[in-house]
C-alpha cells in the first residue's frame, strides 16, 4: 500500500487530542504499510516535542513526515492544511485522516484497492447510518491501545453506537482530488466542509464508494475548532447553503474563479 499517503492536519489544543494523535499515528505506522504526513499549524510544535517521542516508542517512524507551521491565529483552517498536505504528497492515493479516527484493519486495504483497481475515485471507509463506535478513551484504555498489536479489540471494551455520515476519513485518487478543486479554503475552522466536499465530489461525477464496516471515534473534549462554537460557523453554513444549490456548470464556474486555487495550481506544477 505504499502508493497511499495519509494526510493528517492537526492543532493539538488539549491533552486528549494529544493522546489521540499519538494513538492514531502509531496505529497507522504499525499496521498499514503507507506514508503518513502530519502537519501541525499552531503556536507551538507540540507534535515534535510531545507526540513524536511517544510514537517512536510504539512504531517505526520511517514512513512518517512531520511538517510544522507557526501560526497563532485562533482559528485552525483544516481545509487549507489539507491542501498543503495534498501539495506535499506524491502518491496515487491519499486519505484525509482525522486524528480521532480508527478503522478496522481490513477497511484500509479495501478502500485503497477500490481506487488502485479503478473501481472508485472516492471511498468512505465506513458505512452510512448507525456505524460509528464512540470509544471511551481514558488513560487506562489509551495505554492498552498504544501498546497493543491487536487492532481495535482494546477499543471494544467501552463503546457505544452512534450515527456516521461523511466525516473522519476519505480515501481519494490524488489526481481526481486535484481535478475536483481540492478542499475549499473558504470554509474556515470547523463546520460544513465535509458536507460540501461530498456534494462536490458527487456533482462533478466522481465515483463514490463505501466500505461496509464501522468507524471508531476516540472521544475527546471540544474547542471552537471542533464544534458549533466556531465563530465562523455561520459564514461556513451560509457558504454551504449557497454551494449546495449549484448544478455542475455553476459549481465549475465558482471554483474556476477561486483565488486560492490559482495559488495551488502554481504550487502543483
Amino acid at each position: 500500500m505504499m502508493d497511499l499517503t495519509f494526510l493528517i492536519p492537526t492543532r493539538i489544543e488539549t491533552e486528549d487530542r494529544l493522546r489521540n494523535i499519538i494513538s492514531s499515528v502509531s496505529y497507522l505506522l504499525r499496521h498499514v504499510p503507507a506514508k503518513v504526513i502530519v502537519k501541525e499549524v499552531s503556536g507551538r510544535n507540540t507534535f515534535l516535542h510531545r507526540a513524536l517521542p511517544e510514537i517512536r516508542k510504539y512504531a517505526n517512524t520511517d514512513n512518517l513526515t512531520h511538517l510544522y507551521e507557526e501560526n497563532n491565529e485562533p482559528l485552525f483552517c483544516k481545509s487549507k492544511v489539507l491542501n498543503d498536505l495534498i501539495v506535499a504528497s506524491d502518491t496515487k492515493v491519499v486519505a484525509n485522516y482525522d486524528v480521532d479516527c480508527i478503522l478496522p484493519l481490513t477497511s484500509y486495504r479495501k478502500a485503497y484497492e477500490l481506487i488502485i483497481d479503478d473501481t472508485a475515485d472516492v471511498v468512505y471507509p465506513y458505512q452510512i447510518g448507525i456505524y460509528q463506535w464512540c470509544a471511551k478513551y481514558d488513560m487506562q484504555i489509551y495505554e492498552q491501545f498504544v501498546k497493543s498489536w491487536e487492532g481495535t479489540s482494546v477499543l471494544d471494551k467501552d463503546k457505544t453506537l452512534s450515527n456516521s455520515t461523511i466525516g473522519w476519513s476519505q480515501f481519494i485518487s490524488r489526481q481526481k482530488y486535484i481535478d475536483s478543486y481540492m478542499m475549499n479554503e473558504n470554509f474556515v475552522s470547523w463546520g460544513c466542509e465535509d458536507d460540501e466536499f461530498y456534494f462536490r465530489m458527487s456533482t462533478l461525477g466522481n465515483r463514490i464508494a463505501r466500505i461496509d464496516n464501522y468507524v471508531y471515534h476516540l472521544e475527546h473534549s471540544r474547542t471552537h475548532n471542533s464544534w458549533f462554537t466556531n465563530p465562523n460557523f455561520n459564514n461556513n453554513y451560509q457558504l454551504w447553503n449557497t454551494i449546495k444549490t449549484f448544478d455542475r456548470e455553476q459549481l465549475v464556474e465558482y471554483y474556476e474563479n477561486q483565488d486560492y486555487l490559482k495559488i495551488r495550481k502554481a504550487q502543483l506544477k
